[in-house]
């Protein structure tokens, strides 16, 4: 509980019970919704606001909170703005007043700065947005406006009417995929997840709506939709949060931004697959529709299976050192992030072992560059034997190495891997020469939240020094704050 509790931020603890709340009540009453929707808006108006007056962040970034400011207090104003436009005659207030709502969040999204990347990357990721998109708008084809047409023919009059949702939702779920695939900037990574979330739901609850208004249902509500606007409301108001909570901490260590959002054109993919099977169902007959989309389904199936483990094999070569098999300098970095913030929260220490091989330039230069690498790789087997899951072996490049550990209980279990290593070293054979494996390995221990990833390297190189100047033979040696520069000029 006590580790629950450190990993929900009070802020967003209580919009989730405000949320469940409104959710239990909508059961019984309808008009609810109202309220929701306006508490929430006024308390991510209010964080928005904040959010886009701080100095701290990008000046693209303070645009966007401005664009989800004026979303939010669209929100909020609704039923004022609704009952003026009906005064004036407009039938479709509502509409009007969710298609400002959703326009404010387009102009938010795409004003949302974004990791960077290299050109031939942008484009990969653009085209992997274009595939959500599509799978988007077979969505809606299937759900609503195809539906919708069927019934009432094609005219001009008929698509706008039809069409304004679909396409507002469309251009939006284009940004948020772009957002998702190429990951935030660091200063706005979990807002902007928030924010996406927020907008998928929106998506789904349009759909609702859109289902209902094809079949000539549009004066009914469902609950389905009532619950995706709470939900939308609810995220938008903890991204606002997420921000200002953001600035309160100050700046953090930026960590890689992978996850799950890399398969949403596979999902696209498949679920446009699971709706040609569902239309050839309800034509009941197999020929040729049936036959063709169950093929098809099964093509799709396999290259997406097929370019699954492309992507994957690619990952792993990203990460993993060419030579000795072990992680590289990418991940090293990545999961040393992962680790220290997980220990921080488990209340576990971390450590890091940093390694530099003894006398391995005169094997280059006596043996030859071939035997270097061989060299490499027996350390890199002793590594491996000795550094148990879930320690983590790296090779830092050219005979540096490092070993990451984690869910340590004490610090005294560093010392022990460290002190097996230097027992493990020994003569190895290599091109029938007798060779000696030596290092010098530092060793820093992290209490839990103590350490950041470059303060716990930093520690461990010094300590790896020491143990160098120890001599040529294997050695080991612990940080201690004498190895400090400036403790070694204050004792001056």
């Amino acid at each position: 509980m006590h580790t629950w509790i450190r990993r929900v931020p009070p802020v967003h603890a209580v919009l989730g019970l405000l949320f469940a709340g409104f959710v239990l009540l909508l059961s019984a009453r309808v008009d609810v919704v109202e309220v929701a929707r306006l508490v929430f808006g006024v308390i991510g108006m209010i964080a928005a606001i904040r959010a886009a007056r701080s100095a701290a962040l990008l000046p693209r970034l303070r645009q966007a909170w401005r664009a989800v400011a004026v979303s939010l207090a669209v929100l909020v104003a609704s039923p004022l703005l609704v009952a003026g436009l009906r005064a004036a005659g407009i039938g479709a207030a509502d509409d009007v007043t969710h298609v400002v709502f959703v326009l404010a969040l387009l102009v938010a999204l795409q004003r949302f700065p974004l990791a960077p990347m290299n050109r031939r990357d942008r484009w990969k990721t653009a085209l992997d947005a274009g595939t959500v998109l599509t799978g988007g708008m077979v969505l809606l084809w299937y759900v609503s406006f195809g539906p919708y047409v069927d019934a009432h023919g094609v005219s001009p009059a008929v698509v706008v009417a039809a069409g304004v949702y679909p396409i507002t939702d469309l251009a939006l779920l284009f940004l948020v995929a772009r957002a998702l695939l190429r990951g935030g900037d660091p200063s706005a990574r979990r807002p902007l997840r928030l924010l996406a979330a927020g907008t998928l739901v929106l998506f789904a609850g349009d759909g609702v709506h859109g289902y209902l208004h094809g079949r000539g249902q549009f004066e009914m509500h469902s609950p389905w939709q009532f619950v995706c606007w709470i939900t939308t409301d609810a995220l938008l108001a903890a991204a606002a949060a997420e921000q200002c909570r953001a600035l309160a901490a100050g700046p953090r260590e930026a960590r890689a931004d992978r996850g799950g959002s890399r398969y949403l054109p596979f999902a696209a993919v498949g679920m446009a697959h699971v709706l040609m099977l569902a239309a050839a169902v309800q034509e009941e007959t197999l020929y040729p529709w049936g036959g063709l989309a169950i093929g098809g389904s099964v093509l799709s199936t396999l290259v997406l299976c097929r370019q699954t483990l492309v992507q994957r094999e690619s990952d792993e070569r990203a990460l993993t050192d060419g030579l000795t098999g072990l992680a590289n300098r990418s991940r090293f970095r990545a999961m040393s992030y992962r680790n220290l913030a997980r220990a921080a929260r488990t209340g576990k220490h971390s450590a890091v072992l940093v390694i530099d091989m003894n006398g391995f330039k005169q094997v280059n230069d006596t043996l030859g560059h071939k035997s270097g690498d061989l060299v490499l790789v027996e350390f890199a087997e002793v590594l491996k034997h000795c550094v148990r899951a879930p320690g983590l072996p790296c090779r830092m490049g050219g005979d540096e190495f490092s070993v990451l550990l984690t869910d340590l209980d004490r610090p005294e279990q560093a010392y022990e891997v460290a002190g097996l290593i230097a027992a493990t070293m020994g003569p190895v054979v290599i091109d029938n020469r007798l060779v000696e494996l030596a290092a010098s390995i530092g060793v820093a221990v992290s209490a839990p939240g103590e350490l950041t990833h470059d303060e716990i390297v930093h520690r461990a190189d010094l300590a790896m020094y020491r143990a160098k100047a120890l001599g040529p033979e294997t050695r080991w040696a612990v940080w201690q704050e004498s190895l400090e520069p400036r403790a070694t000029v204050a004792a001056a």
